[in-house]
């Protein structure tokens, strides 16, 4: 008998249909399974058929062909495993072909029969519910620890059995019931604030910048001065996740395996630290199975590169087309994937390789030749990519013992909003901010005046920038305006913006390896 059982994979964060189709047929005791199943849709068999075992039903003695439709995608995962049980109890006469034609069936089988979770249930609820919008009718079944990520679909109909037993008894009463989101536990509280860092005023008001307008920010300092301090902070001043937001966040961490089920959505900005020692595979994502990576993970938080100059020059010059383009297209000969990738980009580095170079307080030992090659890690046209630079300077210890009061991060991120909220009025989008104008649209509609065009066009002709530069510059300036709730981009904002921007003698140095100048002029 052949029984075909609706069900679901995922590609990339994109979910797509798949027909289990499991013919029970006369001959000799075979299990076979085809449709380009990887190594755990091959196992599923052995696991499938104990959860059949342990739940009180019987593997039928015959030739059972599973084919996982269409069988030109390779399939990964255990999401399978339900809807393969349930095509043999068909097969096999324990449940009617009706029972299980409307619904939608994932979810992987413990030896026990017990229904485990799945990675991706958010990203399948998706497309279940666009296809429900055509063609009403039917549920999700889906383990019940994936039901807090599911309901964020909330037109979907849900289905959670605890065991295969359970759901084999609904299916035979014709009334699963449909299952109610268990209230999420209440997210972690970051305690990390801004009023913690003693000084860095300067910092501070770049980070600023950054968090209004989503630009990417350099921090060059020596070693104690306070550059991670600082970025960990910079969640503290982002905006809350809007809806959208949330729910793409979400997808992608589901996709990762990363998702807390008990929490559901994702309701913080992501904030990911890798170590230097990352992959380009762990950094950008891919490999054998390609999952995303942390520029993904990252996706409308922050990504926090500590020590950027320890980390392979390959692996950095990978961030290039993610910082552009707001994704990353892994390419493999059967499918191209596609990961968002829209992440605030905060990175620290020393100036030199002893980190003192520019530190009144202690001198550098670097030779100049080491400086040069230290600093030519970070090539050129990936630092034209980072909208900001900004110096770091080491703090007094008078001033760490002298316990100022600074700004705390809720007025802050007062300040971010009000900002963010005027570039959503301009760009007429839900998450639209500077740093995503194109320059087509700053060249003519970023409303600058005649006084800051002189001095933007002047320096761009003194600091050799390029096109790519000379926009980043721009985009800064329309964010510092919008701080101060400007319509018109005046002098005082680009000579701001254009102080982010590093000097002409450290461009130079990259070029001409002059590491003697290096220690002397880093900002």
């Amino acid at each position: 008998m052949l029984a075909a059982i609706r069900s679901a994979a995922v590609l990339g964060i994109d979910a797509f249909p798949v027909t289990v189709e499991v013919d029970v047929a006369l001959g000799l005791p075979l299990w076979l399974t085809v449709g380009l199943p990887a190594g755990a849709v091959r196992e599923s068999r052995e696991r499938v058929g104990a959860a059949l075992l342990n739940s009180g039903f019987t593997v039928p003695p015959r030739r059972i062909t599973t084919n996982l439709a269409p069988a030109d995608i390779r399939k990964e995962g255990s999401a399978f495993d339900l809807p393969i049980a349930l095509g043999v109890l068909v097969g096999a006469g324990v449940l009617e072909p009706d029972a299980v034609a409307r619904h939608t069936f994932v979810g992987e089988l413990g030896l026990d029969g017990s229904v485990r979770p799945v990675r991706g249930a958010l990203s399948i609820a998706r497309m279940l519910a666009a296809a429900s919008r055509a063609a009403p009718g039917g549920a999700m079944v889906l383990p019940r620890a994936n039901v807090a990520e599911a309901s964020l679909v909330r037109e979907l109909p849900l289905v959670a059995p605890s065991t295969l037993a359970e759901l084999v008894e609904w299916l035979r009463r014709g009334s699963p019931p449909v299952a109610t989101q268990v209230p999420a536990a209440a997210p972690d509280i970051d305690r990390t604030d801004f009023i913690d860092v003693a000084g860095q005023e300067s910092a501070k008001r770049a980070l600023t910048i950054a968090a209004s307008g989503g630009h990417g920010v350099l921090l060059i300092g020596p070693p104690g001065s306070g550059k991670t301090m600082l970025a960990r902070r910079m969640p503290t001043i982002l905006p809350a996740l809007t809806s959208a937001e949330s729910i793409e966040v979400t997808a992608v961490h589901s996709v990762a395996g990363l998702l807390d089920p008990t929490l559901g959505a994702v309701t913080r900005r992501p904030f990911r630290a890798p170590h230097h020692s990352v992959s380009m595979a762990g950094l950008v994502g891919g490999g054998s199975s390609p999952r995303p990576g942390e520029v993904s993970l990252a996706h409308h938080g922050v990504l926090f590169l500590d020590e950027l100059l320890e980390f392979p020059r390959s692996v950095l010059e990978a961030l290039r087309q993610p910082m552009e383009d707001g994704s990353v297209t892994i390419a493999r000969a059967s499918a191209s994937l596609r990961f968002p990738a829209r992440f605030a980009l905060v990175a620290a580095m020393n100036p030199c390789p002893c980190g003192h170079a520019g530190d009144p307080a202690k001198p550098c030992i670097c030779a100049a030749a080491e400086v040069a090659k230290y600093r030519a890690r970070l090539s050129g046209p990936l630092a034209d990519r980072i909208d900001m630079h900004v110096q770091v300077p080491a703090v007094s210890l008078e001033r760490l013992a002298a316990r100022e009061t600074g700004e705390r991060s809720d007025a802050i991120r007062a300040r971010v909003e009000g900002a963010r909220a005027r570039q959503r009025a301009r760009y007429a989008t839900e998450t639209g901010c500077n740093a995503r104008a194109s320059g087509r649209w700053l060249t003519s509609h970023a409303g600058l005046d005649a006084e800051a065009r002189s001095l933007l066009t002047g320096a761009a002709d003194r600091l050799h920038l390029s096109a790519r530069a000379f926009h980043r510059v721009l985009r800064v300036a329309r964010t510092i305006a919008d701080l101060e709730r400007s319509d018109a981009i005046a002098r005082p904002h680009v000579a701001e913006a254009l102080g982010y921007r590093p000097r002409i003698e450290e461009r130079d140095e990259q070029r001409t390896g002059d590491g003697a100048a290096a220690a002397v002029h880093v900002r």
